[in-house]
């Protein structure tokens, strides 16, 4: 039984000024949390929680906001006048060409476009259009050749030099370097926009992204990091600080670091070659011999599944290579059984071109999140069906979880945890009601009897649902509210986490255990079912004595509902990542399960220009 269901219509309300297009089962639009005090806007009114009897599971409605109208840029200020020495002349020229009324939302430079014109327009406002990267006498600084290195090593980000108008960048370098005529101001202005462009649309990338999360992920509703990168410009040429600072941008996190490690590896495998393809139908298991377990082993070895001390021309399938397909199982989410099977074969067969691409659509997905997740939090990853617990940077505890099918996706986003609930009751959601009870009363108007499941009238007061003509129900006219009693059928089981969200996204346990020995485990209606909801219980209310395991699963065995804060609320983070590396370092992929890959795959590698946050 599916206990949740997504608000969309809340969320919806609560986003002015974007578009973005809907997902069938799940939120287009959603407000964006961050895991902090900026939370408590999300949070709803603690006395909700103080009525053990009748606390909602779902959030309360909130009346839409009108959109509000962003103030617009100001104006810039009036060119400088005509004439004086040739840093003047560069300021006029660097003037001409960014100075409209209104400002511009478009540029190009050298036939370049300007990514970065939300930075670059009050960068230059603030210094009189003073050239940035040029001496008085017009001459290059230092600086210039310091970006110029420090683009360089935009690959080991996952990014793109090219992007950064590098090449472009080193031709003008070389001819303001090489010039032996009077210094030309039209020439000197185009050379200093395109660097500071290039400076601000890196700093912009490294520090959120290259993509605008909800243009590509309308489920997206994580804030991204901000900064002021004009001043972060003007502070790393007033220091001498160019490379210092862009490396100062990216994600901080070691989970950002050792992905970036694994791509230079993956990287590498590329360079040599690649691995090796097995051939189709290489079903192949302990005692097996021959020339397909020779590429077996070679394919293990480049992935660094097989210790490089293994050798490759060994034609048996022993046990060093049964515990390295374990090994590429675990990271890969497939059952570890030590042979390669049909799901093995495919996961091996991936080209490591594919598997970089996962690594660098997931180093972008990092750079949305923000800077701190907080000395504790519990962090669910939807594609590895697994929520982790971490406390001052260490796992302390793992749980297998059920998330949202094809059809109810499970969203995207942070949220406080505020309050658990003991012994819950359940109060269907209406799209729950109409799509999935209202065909059972037709069928049968006893069967929700059977499952606990009350029926009210529009009125408040329960009804015998036999009395009404339930062939005559439709979902436009279904005005019944249905509440499941608490007990050992409720769809919620014995405990639910509450983290108050627009999307009505909880965690809580399940009397469909089974469920979690599968290998995929979509099955929900978009909450967060998780396999050991006691054991987080314990560990969340820790602190306070009564609360101890033997209380803990009596209170929720009980049949009473009962609300119980939490003495600190905990960030909650529900995160997409299919590729990441684990707490020993171990490089995990997965399965694309919500195709919410493909959007950032076509955004950054096959449209045209699609890189900058604009695209």
């Amino acid at each position: 039984m599916s206990a949740c269901a997504l608000n969309t219509m809340l969320v919806n309300a609560q986003v002015p000024g974007e578009q973005a297009g809907a997902r069938q089962g799940a939120a287009s639009q959603a407000t964006e949390p961050v895991a902090s005090q900026a939370v408590a806007s999300l949070q709803t009114d603690p006395a909700l929680r103080n009525n053990e009897e009748d606390a909602e599971p779902d959030v309360a409605p909130v009346e839409p906001k009108a959109a509000e109208t962003e103030p617009g840029p100001p104006p810039l200020p009036p060119c400088p006048e005509p004439g004086g020495g040739i840093q003047n002349q560069t300021a006029g020229r660097i003037c001409q060409q960014i100075r409209f009324d209104p400002p511009p939302t478009s540029l190009k430079v050298a036939n370049r476009p300007l990514r970065a014109l939300d930075f670059l327009l009050p960068f230059y406002a603030q210094r009189a259009y003073r050239p940035a990267w040029l001496t008085a006498a017009g001459q290059p600084l230092p600086a210039a050749e310091e970006l110029l290195k420090a683009l360089g090593e935009a690959n080991r980000e996952g990014l793109r030099a090219s992007d950064y108008h590098r090449p472009q960048l080193r031709k003008l370098l070389t001819a303001l370097q090489q010039g032996d005529g009077a210094p030309d101001a039209g020439q000197q202005a185009d050379f200093d926009l395109l660097f500071t462009d290039a400076f601000l649309t890196y700093a912009s990338h490294l520090l959120s992204g290259q993509l605008a999360p909800r243009k590509v992920d309308p489920d997206w509703a994580i804030k991204p990091r901000s900064r002021d990168l004009a001043k972060v410009l003007q502070d790393a040429l007033d220091g001498d600080r160019i490379a210092e600072s862009l490396r100062a941008l990216p994600p901080q996190g070691k989970g950002y670091a050792q992905l970036r490690d694994v791509l230079q590896k993956y990287r590498k495998v590329e360079q040599e070659g690649g691995w090796p393809i097995l051939g189709a139908g290489s079903k192949l298991g302990p005692g097996a011999q021959g020339a397909p377990v020779r590429t077996l082993r070679a394919r293990l070895q480049a992935s660094g599944d097989l210790a490089e001390g293994e050798s490759g021309k060994n034609p048996v399938y022993d046990k060093a290579v049964a515990d390295a397909v374990r090994r590429f199982q675990k990271r890969h989410g497939l059952q570890e059984t030590g042979t390669v099977n049909a799901a093995t074969l495919a996961a091996l067969n991936v080209p490591v071109s594919e598997r970089i691409h996962q690594i660098e659509l997931n180093l972008e997905r990092w750079r949305w999140l923000p800077d701190d997740f907080g000395s504790r939090y519990i962090l669910v990853n939807i594609p590895s069906f697994k929520m982790n617990v971490f406390e001052n940077g260490r796992r302390v505890m793992e749980s297998n979880v059920v998330v949202g099918r094809q059809e109810r996706q499970t969203p995207t986003f942070t949220a406080n945890m505020a309050y658990l609930v003991m012994s819950p009751k359940w109060y269907v959601p209406r799209s729950i009601a109409v799509k999935d009870k209202l065909p059972q009363l037709k069928r049968n108007p006893n069967s929700l009897a059977r499952q606990k499941i009350r029926i009210y009238n529009s009125t408040g007061q329960q009804i015998n649902p036999a009395s009404v003509n339930w062939s005559a129900v439709t979902a436009s006219n279904f005005n019944y509210q249905l509440r499941q009693d608490a007990g050992p059928r409720n769809a919620l089981g014995g405990i639910k986490f509450m983290f108050p969200n627009p999307y009505n996204v909880y965690l809580h346990d399940t009397p469909s255990r089974e469920l979690f020995s599968r290998n995929q485990r979509t099955y929900s209606s978009g909450c967060i079912r998780i396999s050991n909801p006691v054991e987080l219980a314990e560990y969340l209310l820790r602190h306070d004595p009564k609360w101890s395991r033997d209380a803990i699963k009596s209170a929720a065995a009980s049949g009473k509902q009962r609300v119980v804060n939490l003495p600190r609320e905990v960030p909650v983070y529900l995160l997409y990542w299919t590729a990441w590396v684990d707490e020993d370092g171990l490089a995990h992929f997965r399965d694309d399960i919500y195709k919410r890959d493909k959007p950032l795959v076509r955004a950054l590698y096959q449209e045209s220009g699609a890189s900058g946050k604009g695209a």
